[in-house]
């Protein structure tokens, strides 16, 4: 199964923007941009493990260091709180993670 930038994108940002509430408003455009690179660089990874030029650890290096990214640019975008970035950030990863996992064959997500 090939993933789709699109399709991972999507799904994320309606997920964090459900999650955020009112909050969305205000850290939209940041939120949009860091789901659009976290969706090409899971579908780079699903392409480096077709390849056999990464391994399951450095894949979920990759992801674990850009969650952390996200989380710290939403909290300093906003005042918001940390639980509310999580939960926003978890939401996305919960929607797409059985088809992400699934496509790749890790669970990264």
């Amino acid at each position: 199964m090939a993933l789709k930038v699109n399709d991972i994108f999507e799904k994320m940002v309606q997920a964090a923007k459900k999650s955020l509430g009112e909050n969305w408003y205000g850290i939209e455009d940041l939120v949009t941009w860091e789901f659009k690179k976290l969706s090409h660089n899971i579908v780079d990874i699903e392409e480096m493990k077709l390849n056999g030029s990464i391994t399951e650890e450095v894949a979920q290096l990759q992801i674990d260091l850009q969650k952390n990214t996200m989380k710290t640019m939403m909290l300093t975008e906003v005042a918001i709180g940390i639980l509310a970035v999580e939960a926003a950030i978890n939401a996305a990863f919960n929607v797409v993670s059985v088809m992400v996992n699934k496509a790749i064959g890790w669970k990264i997500l």
